[in-house]
């Protein structure tokens, strides 16, 4: 017959278990949104230095794609996944890494909306403004994820 200190210890050390592996995996997605975050800010800036809109827009993209991951609604495989095998999508890492990060996910959010206001854009000027705008944010969003706020 089991007795019941018997059952709290084990149900104790299961509970620390999954305690210990949700930590290490919420971690492993801050590990995996940090470096997501450097590429979508490096293709925020190359969509910057570029004079055909199309290029520009591709960049744009690659920002969206990283933000929001493969299963994003605004994903386009045609324009790429630099951020592939990087993790999840930032914005699902950094929601997925714990309160670390909480303060950052208002920031890449409205990134990826200034991102996507890029590739409605007419005009290369809007296009490449778009792109500053999304560097901007996003470095902005990095800051609070090193700072844990």
């Amino acid at each position: 017959m089991v007795t019941r200190g018997r059952v709290l210890a084990v149900a104790g050390l299961v509970a620390a278990l999954a305690l210990g592996v949700g930590v290490a995996l919420a971690a492993d997605m801050g590990m995996m949104a940090a470096t997501q975050m450097k590429t979508a800010i490096t293709h925020a800036k190359a969509a910057q230095q570029y004079d055909a809109i199309k290029t520009v827009k591709e960049h744009l993209q690659h920002v969206v794609n990283c933000i929001e991951g493969a299963k994003g609604a605004m994903f386009k495989a045609m324009g790429g996944n630099p951020c592939e095998g990087q993790g999840n999508g930032l914005l699902i890492d950094a929601k997925g890494s714990g309160s670390k990060y909480a303060g950052a996910v208002p920031w890449i959010e409205l990134a990826n909306d200034i991102a996507a206001t890029g590739l409605k854009a007419s005009t290369l000027a809007k296009a490449k403004a778009a792109g500053w705008a999304a560097q901007q944010t996003l470095e902005h969003a990095e800051k609070a994820m090193m700072m844990g706020k």
